[in-house]
């Protein structure tokens, strides 16, 4: 073997292992990783504000997660090294945008860039016309983060290509509507225990540990306001009888951590009631809150 064409095998060893275990053949963008290497899915751009200014960004991750980023792989035609960028993601729930009486208060809920964008080095791989190799300049640290090519939502309307990727897992980066539900599903587990603890001490007319159930807006009963409610409750339970069961109907979020339930109460005299309870956690504890 002539030595001109050994040199050519051993640079393109090193090319190979350079790039992670092989070289894509199919058109696209990769992500090599600790867990091997993956065809990244593109997204969208979304956009929350008004034509004149806005924040864009993503709702949340395509799935695909690593535990550690190599390098991208970009293997597209006609794409110039200069448009490729990298951005590290954050969610915001709400931000202010210019409108045309001064500032604008709106809902944002996506995940958005929270900085310039990261270092990286690009080079274009050799005999492989349309494919770079993109590295960021530091380890990527946990995080939600996005390759784009052109620009990252300069304008409503912009067709940016955005490919996203986590390092860590994809659960600690939800959708709002996914939060939202996952809270939901929380206090729906906690309400029926919680309900049903109040209940056995409101029927057995035991207050000494209500504060462990019940604190109306976050505050414990004491004094006069605990003697207000005791005599209330007992003339409520003598007329209605003793509660039965309590079914939990619906769940409308409120807050960060709290909820408003719709609950069917089931009295042994006055029959089924449907009620309003709202629940929070305060401190690692859920309560309940308010009555209605």
């Amino acid at each position: 073997m002539k030595a001109a064409q050994l040199i050519a095998i051993l640079l393109a060893s090193v090319t190979l292992v350079g790039c992670g275990k092989s070289l894509p053949e199919a058109y696209g963008i990769y992500a090599d990783t600790d867990r091997g290497q993956f065809l990244l899915k593109r997204q969208d751009l979304q956009t929350a504000g008004n034509i004149m200014s806005f924040f864009a960004g993503l709702t949340s991750p395509s799935g695909t997660e690593c535990g550690s980023l190599k390098q991208f792989i970009v293997y597209e035609k006609d794409v110039s090294p200069d448009s490729v960028g990298l951005v590290q993601l954050q969610f915001l729930k709400e931000g202010n945008v210019s409108a045309i009486f001064g500032s604008q208060h709106t809902t944002v809920n996506l995940y958005v860039p929270n900085r310039d964008r990261i270092d990286i080095d690009i080079k274009p791989v050799e005999q492989r016309r349309d494919m770079y190799l993109i590295s960021p300049r530091q380890p990527l640290p946990k995080g939600f983060y996005a390759l784009y090519l052109g620009k990252f939502g300069v304008e409503i309307g912009t067709q940016s290509r955005v490919y996203d990727l986590v390092v860590g897992s994809v659960k600690d980066f939800p959708s709002a509507a996914a939060a939202v539900q996952a809270k939901q599903n929380t206090i729906k587990e906690a309400a029926p225990a919680l309900l049903e603890k109040m209940n056995s001490m409101l029927n057995r007319g035991s207050y000494e540990h209500l504060q462990d159930v019940y604190r109306p807006e976050g505050t414990i009963l004491a004094g006069s306001e605990l003697q207000t409610f005791v005599s209330g409750n007992q003339t409520w339970l003598g007329n209605a009888g003793k509660i039965l069961k309590s079914e939990i109907m619906d769940v409308t979020p409120l807050g960060e951590s709290s909820a408003k339930c719709r609950v069917r109460t089931t009295y042994e005299k006055a029959g089924a009631q449907e009620e309003s309870v709202t629940i929070a956690k305060i401190g690692d504890h859920y309560f309940v809150t308010g009555l209605k």
